[in-house]
């Protein structure tokens, strides 16, 4: 099975530096860092949603924080609202927290693509991923509509080929692919999201039978908020032996089993299920590729001072 060969996207993160605060707001990723640490006492689900932030932003129109805007000028549906959004993205009420700290300090100064950015890296600490540099001096952009999510994110039952195109239009391979699936690691999906497949009399025979058993009682949704980890066995901790459990056939996601059934995606997954510190090096070079798709840099977009509104 050919791999399609990944696009270049317009702009991929050339204009981007390290330590480009280091003159306007040199205590920025300090802020940030400690605001995460705070927030993250709090809520220990922060490192998925944030991640899911990112990545739900970048695909779209670019890592240009569109997708924290509550209205746009054309006086359309919002990414937010977006079907592909709704539900399966939070993590706002953060973002606000940090940008207010970082406003006090600097005035528009550090925009929100690029406080998402150190956020999702400094999330991504407490769940054991070793840090990493993220160049900075992305703008936010001054628009969002819903319609654009269209053929940019997968929902749930989006077919595997879908998928592969989303990623290989932002210039990601398909072991990009597979590698960035570990991020389901960490996190949890609401359970009507999940369950239909668990009662499927046809779907249900590709997936390991004491798992189904489990599933079943599971997914019977006492409430549409209730959520389902993905990884039961250590939902808080980045951990490659997820990519075991996919290789078992215990997938929470349809998306995930589909991939994981594909036996390029297979071989990837063996390759790394045993092997934690290279998976995570793969991982963290897989992030910041994912934060330099299609930046808005120089003197496009601007630096919005509130992350929800233009300014």
């Amino acid at each position: 099975q050919e791999e399609p060969k990944p696009e270049t996207p317009a702009t991929q993160g050339g204009a981007l530096r390290k330590d480009f605060y280091r003159e306007s707001c040199p205590q920025a990723e300090t802020i940030v860092n400690q605001t995460i640490h705070t927030i993250f006492n709090r809520d220990p689900t922060l490192a998925p949603a944030l991640v899911r932030l990112l990545f739900h932003d970048c695909f779209v129109t670019g890592c240009d924080a569109s997708i924290m805007l509550d209205d746009t000028p054309s006086g359309e549906d919002v990414e937010k609202k977006a079907r592909q959004n709704g539900p399966f993205v939070r993590g706002f009420e953060a973002i606000d927290e940090i940008k207010t700290q970082l406003e006090a300090q600097c005035p528009g100064v550090v925009s929100c693509a690029d406080l998402l950015a150190f956020s999702v890296r400094d999330s991504l600490v407490f769940t054991g991923v070793p840090t990493y540099k993220v160049a900075a001096g992305r703008r936010d952009g001054m628009a969002s509509t819903a319609r654009n999510c269209i053929g940019n994110l997968p929902l749930p039952d989006t077919p595997l080929d879908r998928i592969i195109h989303m990623f290989t239009k932002k210039g990601f391979t398909f072991e990009d692919l597979v590698i960035l699936i570990g991020a389901h690691s960490i996190g949890t999906a609401h359970c009507s999201v999940v369950a239909d497949r668990f009662h499927d009399a046809e779907k249900s025979k590709e997936i390991d039978p004491g798992y189904l058993l489990t599933m079943q009682t599971l997914t019977q949704c006492q409430a549409d908020s209730q959520d389902i980890p993905f990884d039961p066995y250590s939902s808080h901790k980045m951990d490659s032996r997820f990519y075991k459990e996919l290789l078992d056939r215990k997938a929470l996601l349809e998306s995930d089993h589909n991939v994981a059934k594909r036996p390029d995606a297979n071989a990837i997954m063996r390759q790394y299920v045993n092997d934690q510190n290279g998976w995570l090096a793969r991982f963290t070079s897989a992030m910041i590729k994912l934060g330099q798709v299609e930046v808005l840099t120089g003197d496009q977009g601007q630096i919005r001072r509130q992350c929800r509104a233009v300014n």
